[in-house]
């Protein structure tokens, strides 16, 4: 009822709190003998929310680190105000980038990436090229040459338009009698499917602008149930139930902020990391972005 959102974690230790002190004595002999070297990478601790110098990574840092409180937010702001503009989180399952990101997108004023690394049952080589993958396509120089090695792939000529999920050639039609040999594919293009292919070079949000009412609103839910399953790996719209909750269906935070961006990208709209959170179905969510689009149209009226 006020708005926050909580869970239950399978922990039976009381980290961050006065629980700790009672094994002060048993941390100090375990972590006994760390012999600290200066980072080789700058170090922002998120116990002292400011940048390490020289204070030693000691047994002593890292009690202090396990009983007082984790200033997470203010060191995201901190380097948010600093410049830095991609956060990358390393671990074997990102439970961060939520969170990093509402506190980013919200100070910044200015385009923020946020990423990870693994994935819970999705933890291998493949899973961490792709994570990289995903940084690089956002603008992020990454060194490729450890996975790479010293030959670059070549680079791939894609389409002057978006990619479709149709047919344009007409299937099966193979040109017979005279003058076959001098016929090239665009003999054989569907005219309507051409009209398709030449208005798809308009944004989504350019053709959203000349719908009106219903229209609008039915144009949108298709939107949203599209990039739905594209998220979750359906190869049609329709496998997608407008009133099924998407955390019903196999969504969680990842997929979450995933389809929420992808939706910010097609109609070019700053939408909250929240998205799905607050508007659980596709109908809803729909619904939500009418009211968006409808703010630009508003505003140049």
């Amino acid at each position: 009822t006020d708005g926050i959102r909580a869970r239950k974690i399978p922990v039976d230790y009381a980290s961050h709190t006065s629980h700790v002190e009672r094994i002060e004595d048993e941390l100090a002999r375990v972590l006994d003998g760390l012999a600290p070297h200066p980072p080789t990478i700058p170090l922002f601790s998120t116990l002292r929310a400011d940048w390490l110098d020289t204070t030693p990574l000691d047994g002593r840092y890292w009690y202090s680190n396990l009983r007082h409180q984790v200033r997470f937010g203010e060191s995201v702001e901190k380097l948010v105000d600093a410049g830095f503009r991609t956060f990358v989180e390393i671990s074997a399952h990102p439970v961060l980038n939520m969170p990093v990101r509402e506190i980013a997108e919200g100070r910044a004023g200015a385009p923020t990436v946020v990423g990870g690394s693994l994935r819970r049952n999705d933890g291998d080589l493949q899973r961490f090229l792709t994570s990289a993958a995903e940084l690089h396509v956002r603008g992020v120089a990454l060194d490729w040459a450890p996975a790479l090695g010293e030959t670059r792939p070549p680079r791939v000529e894609l389409p002057t338009y978006p990619f479709q999920r149709r047919q344009y050639w007409l299937a099966q039609v193979q040109p017979t009698g005279a003058g076959a040999a001098g016929l090239s594919a665009a003999d054989f293009t569907d005219p309507e499917e051409e009209n398709d292919m030449t208005s798809s070079e308009e944004s989504f949000a350019e053709r959203l602008a000349g719908l009106t009412g219903e229209e609008r609103s039915e144009a949108l839910l298709d939107l949203v149930r599209t990039e739905t399953a594209a998220v979750l790996g359906h190869a049609d719209a329709d496998e997608v139930d407008d009133d099924e909750a998407f955390f019903d269906v196999g969504f969680n935070s990842l997929t979450a902020v995933e389809l929420r961006n992808r939706l910010a990208e097609e109609l070019a709209v700053e939408l909250p990391v929240m998205l799905l959170f607050d508007h659980p179905t596709p109908s809803m969510v729909a619904e939500f972005l009418l009211g968006k689009v409808a703010e630009p149209a508003a505003a140049q009226a």
